[in-house]
């Protein structure tokens, strides 16, 4: 009997850290999407970091990557200046037949819902 509550501790202590595990890597996950939703220039920096110490850039590679990567993030930002309100229009329609679907306090709800993740239903309208 001894030997089973042991195992049963055992098997707790696993799944007890499985699961919080599970869930520091999502919270940890949604704080790195939302630092590099709300700040471009930290993925940026990111990336240039990884790159860096993985392919062993000297000094000159790591401007002239800095460079590139500034320039591409520039021309991002331009396209999603050009496509934010065919994007817009996309995701507000999107919201209506989404809201038509539902109750009115399912409505109240979803609206509360696009006020929390409101990142996610609109365009970046930084310059």
């Amino acid at each position: 009997m001894n030997k089973l509550k042991v195992a049963l501790v055992i098997a707790l202590i696993f799944v007890a850290g499985f699961a919080g595990g599970v869930v520091a890597t999502r919270a940890v996950g949604r704080y790195v999407i939302a630092e590099i939703a709300t700040n471009p220039d930290r993925l940026r920096v990111i990336i240039e970091r990884r790159m860096a110490v993985r392919l062993r850039l000297n000094r000159e590679q790591r401007v002239k990557v800095d460079q590139i990567l500034s320039h591409t993030q520039d021309q991002l930002k331009d396209l999603r200046q050009q496509l934010g309100p065919r994007f817009q229009t996309i995701m507000s329609n999107t919201q209506a037949e989404i809201s038509a679907q539902l109750t009115p306090e399912q409505q109240e709800r979803f609206k509360k819902f696009r006020e929390e993740h409101r990142k996610l239903w609109e365009v970046d309208k930084s310059p």
